[in-house]
């Protein structure tokens, strides 16, 4: 799995500084390197990919059932 360095900050909650240009640079970032959910604390962000992604199969469903972010 790639660091937060290279695909953005997954929780904005943890951004140094709150600004919409550091939000959107860091949502744009994940964007980028795939990464479509982004948490503001209990809260998701998704971006929709306009391609198809494959995280939605059983690996990915068993992978983060009944898991608890936080």
């Amino acid at each position: 799995m790639a660091s937060e360095e290279n695909t953005g900050i997954r929780d904005f909650v943890l951004l140094d500084e709150i600004t919409i240009n550091k939000f959107m640079d860091n949502l744009r970032l994940r964007f980028n390197h795939g990464q479509i959910y982004t948490y503001i604390g209990e809260v998701c962000v998704s971006v929709n990919p306009y391609r198809t992604l494959n995280i939605y199969g059983n690996d990915y469903v068993t992978r983060y059932k009944g898991k608890f972010h936080g």
